[in-house]
């Protein structure tokens, strides 16, 4: 009876969540060779067969314990005689780590792992064993990271084609159903070892929880689902506050800004971010809050904050490459063409033409760093000042290329040219064209 009700639980949470694949369509899923994701694929195996479905059990070898050669083998052959397709795979998760973790790199090349091979089996879902005491763990994990209502939301039951049929299971129902249906399966033996905050948690924690509130695990995970459901409101509202972008910028009017509470106005920024494809921290979110009118913040993943009287921009800047010597004739810089040629008379400066003396000597190309200034004709200004002077967009600074001569500001593309480099009446100058790569502006 318990294993007919909790198949049928699982099932009916897969209706509510659309987990499933259409009848004939293929679902992958992951199995370490424990009992959450053994128990899972058993599941799965009486879902497949009643919903018409093809399931391949998939097994990434993370090679980290001297038992993970040993696990491999008995998912590969516990498959083998329940006539289940299967497929495996391993990397080296240490040399992935770079500035993480062992297990977020873990984590990360297994779901690498798990997308490829849904690919190449043309696999619309990827089920993993994540249940109720996993989610109560993650809300607690995040509480104390001190995440906000979005971490604070736990695991979803599904993300893209990631899908967690298992979420709303407790692990004494899962023990219980492999237990009764006699599911063998394989102990992790890191699973014991509290130096990971997560094992720490499952074993120390919330079994203490559990003493002085009983119950607690499943209330924790139940308030996740509230708070999730309260977030993706939330945000929706925001969402339908912000106009549409480009995905390189983001315009917010100011006077929408200032109608909201402080919680939506963090909102509005942080989610202005994701759509640029950056995830703001609160520390950062409240300094773009903070900018005055004319004020500018940059931000992490090549974003620029610019507030004005009436807009909040926030602007994807492309990262332009080290500086340039430039050569006679024709070369590649960025998204820029750059010709230089020489002239025995001095020519015209234009809108993507600098002209300056042919005493500049030799030339670099480089981004503007902010700083610098350039001689005018009484006396020196800031590149920053001659940018405003031009109206050209804080924002858009760190695009218009500089030139420099022995290491200082000779000119700068839509700004100025330096007063003591200019062309001079019956001397060569050297003329610098910057053209456009198409698809690259």
């Amino acid at each position: 009876m318990r294993t007919n009700e909790l198949v049928d639980r699982t099932a009916a949470f897969c209706r509510q969540w659309n987990m499933l694949p259409p009848a004939g369509g293929t679902a992958l899923c992951a199995v370490s060779g424990g009992r959450d994701s053994m128990t899972l694929l058993h599941i799965l195996m009486r879902l497949a067969e009643r919903e018409g479905l093809r399931l391949v059990a998939a097994h990434f070898n993370h090679r980290l314990r001297p038992g993970a050669d040993r696990d491999e083998r008995f998912v590969r052959d516990w498959c083998g005689k329940q006539g289940v397709a299967f497929l495996s795979g391993g990397g080296d998760v240490r040399a992935h780590m770079t500035g993480t973790g062992v297990e977020d790199a873990a984590r990360r090349l297994r779901y690498a792992f798990l997308e490829d091979a849904a690919d190449r089996l043309g696999a619309s879902r990827i089920a993993t064993a994540h249940h109720q005491d996993d989610n109560a763990e993650t809300v607690l994990l995040h509480l104390l990271r001190g995440a906000g209502t979005c971490g604070l939301g736990g695991i979803p039951p599904v993300r893209g084609r990631i899908i967690r049929p298992l979420l709303e299971v407790s692990r004494a129902e899962i023990d219980a159903y492999a237990a009764e249906n006699r599911i063998p399966y394989v102990e992790d033996e890191t699973n014991g070892e509290t130096v990971y905050t997560r094992n720490r948690l499952r074993l120390e924690a919330l079994p203490l929880l559990e003493e002085i509130s009983p119950g607690c695990t499943a209330r924790i995970a139940a308030a996740g689902v509230l708070l999730r459901e309260e977030d993706a409101h939330l945000q929706a509202e925001a969402g339908a506050m912000l106009p549409a972008g480009d995905g390189r910028e983001m315009i917010l009017p100011v006077p929408v800004l200032n109608r909201q509470d402080g919680a939506m106005r963090r909102r509005l920024v942080r989610t202005m971010g994701q759509r640029l494809g950056v995830t703001l921290t609160r520390t950062q979110v409240d300094g773009v809050l903070a900018l005055g009118s004319g004020g500018m913040a940059s931000l992490p993943g090549g974003i620029c904050a610019v507030r004005r009287a009436h807009q909040l921009v926030l602007r994807k800047t492309e990262a332009l490459p080290p500086p340039l010597t430039l050569q006679p004739g024709e070369q590649v810089w960025g998204p820029w063409r750059i010709t230089v040629t020489e002239s025995p008379e001095p020519a015209a400066q234009g809108p993507d033409t600098l002209v300056l003396d042919a005493a500049a000597g030799p030339l670099a190309v480089g981004a503007w760093d902010g700083t610098g200034r350039l001689a005018v004709e009484n006396g020196t200004r800031t590149l920053k000042r001659l940018f405003l002077d031009q109206g050209i967009p804080p924002e858009r600074r760190g695009e218009h290329p500089v030139l420099y001569a022995a290491g200082k500001p000779a000119a700068a593309l839509g700004a100025a040219v330096d007063w003591n480099l200019r062309p001079q009446a019956g001397r060569p100058c050297i003329l610098v064209v910057f053209t456009p790569i198409p698809g690259e502006e």
